[in-house]
């Protein structure tokens, strides 16, 4: 993709409005849209306001349902899965995945989980129409950029970019990508099981006592709430069927949420540190678990309570001050304790704080697979053309399948006329996409699901909404058409895209001063193609557009006495197709006008 072209509009309705994505022959996207409320456009909503922007352009980029039926492979073919829905016994419920290999190769290394349990990302279930299955899971992802809610502490992770990579439109730079704390190194649990049974500070079930929040960077308390209706059964985590976390996207889970001035790391924020417990407050400070009270002192009903305090990673090693004294911390965690308190304060494990290497766990690959491949259980699923025990040598796949040349790299130069990794794909000429086509293999494809929002439905079900064009398809009412799934959209389509084609077809007022008396053949020919381009028939298998009749176009160049050109086959069928196969049919009218320019013009070729 050489250039994209985004469209950023200000207008009133409030942030943000559904984006929008355009795309061009080998369903490559090359303009979007957003727009931004004016009043919105404060100082102080800027980190918020950045977010936002950033999360509704990655929707135009292609993180969007009506997107995946775009993707590409490393062929350059569709993509035969982009999402899976299975019925999780264990989650209780259906749950919608992504099942792309590179996101469920980032997020096997982001969590940990390597296991073959692990088979996709979860999307969201929760928010709505406008948010669920458009978003990441926020059980599972937080304060990731893509969640069904954005905030300042917003991140664009991996899992993001591997998405975007996935769709075959695009080359993720990862060095770029945030850091995403939440659920690192969780393990595959994390991800296949109710958030009830996580542990740590992932789950709390009490708003009795205070704790560390996941990444450590603040206190943070237990929000549970009594809502005024029951919980739906797989979110019931009490025995209150009415008790659950404060946030439906993150499936009502409890675990800590930072206190508005429990911050460890921010001292502007932050309340003043508690010198009786030895905490102190900074870039450098974490929220540990601890019971240390200073010599004289008693620390109150609480015995084991948490503060924050100073750590530093030197020499492989963690460690933790207390009041300027330093002390390493096992490596696995645990208990220390220092001179003049009581108590004791209880490490986090070393790799918690210190290292940004992947933790080894049971399941890893030799070399992470070079990130190539799929590791399952030990071992490199590569992806096509890469092999290897580690999947870091790189070949030629099928030797190019004789249309390309397989350079020293191990990469397929392909001829003119073929694409993909391998080059066995064949490429469609420009027309395709032209005329609303999307090209797979050489194949020009004519789905409605390719274009966003439609659905093939009951043509009766499509009268109500329509007025120029209800004739046309009262005719056929016991199909089925391509048309959008909104109502309104459908008599917007009428207004900015049928009526001006209709206009198109319709002669000129020069044209109809001569064609006086064939007007009304013209007129209701026009109507009739205007509105079979714009909404067409669907096949008995309930997805695929059927092109207009080529009898239709015949029969509307003799009603006019025009010369649209019937043999575009990427707009109209070929004329060995029978009218059942196509949209329309072809009323072969002739005004007495047009059958004497007819005999006109053979008297005058006889001569």
């Amino acid at each position: 993709m050489k250039h994209y072209f985004l469209w950023v509009q200000k207008m009133h309705p409030i942030l943000p409005q559904k984006p929008e994505l355009r795309t061009t022959n080998g369903d490559v996207p090359f303009a979007g849209h957003v727009n931004v409320a004016p009043r919105h456009l404060t100082a102080e909503a800027e980190t918020l306001l950045s977010a936002t922007l950033i999360h509704e352009v990655m929707h135009v980029l292609g993180f969007d349902p009506h997107a995946f039926a775009h993707f590409r492979d490393e062929r350059k073919r569709r993509r035969a899965q982009v999402i899976e829905q299975t019925v999780d016994e264990k989650l209780g419920r259906t749950v919608t995945r992504v099942v792309l290999p590179r996101v469920v190769m980032h997020s096997r290394y982001h969590y940990g989980a390597f296991s073959e349990n692990f088979t996709g990302l979860e999307l969201e279930d929760g928010g709505g129409r406008g948010t669920s299955g458009s978003h990441w899971e926020k059980r599972l992802l937080m304060n990731e950029i893509m969640t069904g809610s954005v905030d300042t502490r917003s991140v664009v992770s991996k899992m993001t970019l591997a998405l975007l990579e996935d769709s075959g439109w695009y080359h993720a730079n990862y060095s770029m990508a945030d850091r995403l704390d939440w659920g690192r190194n969780q393990g595959t649990e994390f991800v296949t099981s109710p958030c009830n049974l996580w542990k740590g500070a992932y789950h709390c079930n009490t708003t009795q006592s205070s704790g560390c929040t996941y990444n450590r960077e603040a206190e943070g308390y237990c929000p549970i709430v009594s809502y005024s209706g029951d919980l739906p059964q797989w979110a019931r985590y009490f025995p209150q069927a009415n008790k659950g976390g404060q946030s439906s996207l993150a499936d009502y889970c409890t675990y800590f949420v930072a206190y508005s001035d429990g911050s460890c790391t921010d001292t502007n924020s932050a309340r003043a540190p508690d010198r009786m417990l030895g905490e102190v407050r900074g870039s450098n400070s974490r929220c540990m678990a601890s019971s240390l009270v200073r010599t004289g002192f008693v620390r109150g009903s609480t015995t084991q309570g948490n503060g924050c305090y100073q750590h530093r990673c030197i020499n492989n090693t963690l460690e933790v001050a207390v009041d300027g004294i330093w002390k390493v911390c096992p490596e696995a965690g645990g208990p220390i304790q220092f001179p003049s308190f009581n108590g004791e304060l209880i490490c986090p494990v070393y790799h918690e704080l210190c290292s940004s290497a992947p933790v080894p766990v049971v399941g890893h690959c030799p070399n992470s697979c070079v990130f190539n491949g799929d590791c399952v259980d030990g071992r490199c699923h590569c992806f096509l053309g890469f092999h290897g025990h580690d999947c870091s040598k790189r070949s030629c796949p099928s030797n190019c399948n004789g249309h390309g040349k397989c350079l020293p790299s191990g990469v397929c130069q392909c001829v003119n006329g073929y694409t993909g990794i391998d080059c066995s794909t064949a490429v469609c000429d420009e027309q395709c996409s032209l005329h609303g086509g999307v090209c797979d293999n050489g194949v020009c494809e004519f789905r409605c699901s390719d274009y966003a929002g439609y659905t093939c439905q009951n043509s009766s079900l499509l009268l109500s909404s329509l007025s120029d064009c209800r004739e046309v398809l009262e005719s056929d009412a016991s199909g089925q058409h391509c048309a959008p799934s909104e109502p309104s959209i459908l008599q917007q389509l009428e207004v900015v895209v049928v009526m001006p084609n209709y206009r198109r077809l319709f002669p000129s007022v020069a044209r109809k001063v001569f064609n006086f008396f064939i007007s009304g053949y013209c007129d209701a020919a026009a109507k009739r193609l205007a509105c079979w381009i714009s909404i067409q028939k669907c096949d008995k298998d309930g997805d695929n557009r059927l092109r207009v009749c080529h009898s239709a176009c015949q029969s509307y160049n003799l009603a006019c006495g025009a010369s649209l050109d019937c043999s575009d086959e990427t707009l109209f069928s070929s004329q060995d197709e029978g009218e059942g196969q196509c949209t329309g049919s072809g009323e072969m009218k002739l005004s007495w006008l047009n059958r004497l320019r007819s005999r006109l013009t053979f008297s005058s070729s006889s001569l």
